[in-house]
Parts: structure tokens; C-alpha cells; sequence
């Protein structure tokens, strides 16, 4: 998996100045560890169940593939998902459980805060407050796709 620092505005599926990275941990890069509150991971682990819907609803398209864990080898994952805060979308890995319970990965407070006040992805809530987030992560896609189809040789890649 790719790694991006805690926080930061880009993420594997999403970024820009809304994005807050959360999660997107490697071996070769120090984290902040730490117990979590039982609420939290329960919530957390809601979210994960729901990735897919979030991923729906969030634009993010099919990404990345198949991931596992870098510091065991004993976990796998392939979806991501976002818990959105006011103005701010915290872009996570599935694997972020894995992190915590078995590596000791404390998150960010103001991202285990917005996992315990935000609505879940299958519901008409989390739907409504993502639509903004949604509309922004279409259009990004849809400029890299014409970026990439303005590029010398595409036309020849796509067969035309």
C-alpha cells in the first residue's frame, strides 16, 4: 500500500484541500501509537463494513486492488472509505482496524472524533453531507481522464 502521511491532503482514491489522509501506514515510516476508546473502534469498524457504499457515494472509483499488510503479512484488504467532518472528508484504508488492534496504530483525535460523530455510508444522511465531496472527486477524475485522452499516442491506445 501506499504510504501518506497522517493528515495530509492526498490519499490513494482521493486529495485536495478537503482530504485529510488517515491511516496509510508502511513499515519504513514511523506512527503514532497508542490505545484507542472501544467506541471508536466499534464505529470504526462499522465504516470498514461499509466501505464499499462509502466508496459509491464518495466517487472514488476502483482503486488500488488487493493489500496486504506490510508489518505481518497477515491481513488483507482492498477498500478504502471516508468519514466526512464539516468542510473536511478523513480518507482511510480498510486495513486501518488491522493497524490499530494489532500494530498499535493510534489515529488522529480529530479523525476519531469525526468517526464517532459522522452518519454511516448506507445511510440517506452520509449520502446528503458526501454530495459536495462527491461532486469534487467526479470532476477530478473526469480531468485526469481527458489529461490522459489529450496525451500524444492515446488514441492509438485506445485502439482508434
Amino acid at each position: 500500500m501506499s504510504f501518506f502521511p497522517d493528515m495530509g491532503c492526498k490519499s490513494l482514491v482521493a486529495a485536495g484541500n478537503h482530504v485529510r489522509a488517515v491511516g496509510w501506514l508502511h513499515p519504513d515510516h514511523p506512527y503514532t501509537t497508542g490505545p484507542v476508546p472501544d467506541e471508536f473502534l466499534a464505529r470504526l469498524k462499522e465504516f470498514v463494513a461499509r466501505s464499499g457504499d462509502s466508496a459509491e457515494a464518495l466517487y472514488f472509483g476502483a482503486f488500488g486492488g488487493y493489500h496486504t499488510c506490510e508489518f505481518c503479512d497477515r491481513s488483507h484488504g482492498i477498500g478504502n472509505f471516508g468519514v466526512p467532518s464539516g468542510d473536511v472528508l478523513f480518507v482511510a484504508p480498510e486495513m486501518v482496524v488491522h493497524y490499530i488492534e494489532q500494530h498499535g496504530y493510534r489515529p488522529p483525535d480529530e479523525f476519531v472524533e469525526a468517526v464517532l460523530r459522522s452518519p454511516l455510508p448506507d445511510t440517506d444522511e452520509y449520502q446528503l453531507i458526501t454530495e459536495p465531496f462527491w461532486h469534487l472527486h467526479r470532476s477530478v477524475i473526469a480531468r485526469m481522464v481527458e489529461a490522459r485522452s489529450a496525451e500524444p499516442g492515446a488514441a492509438a491506445d485506445r485502439g482508434a
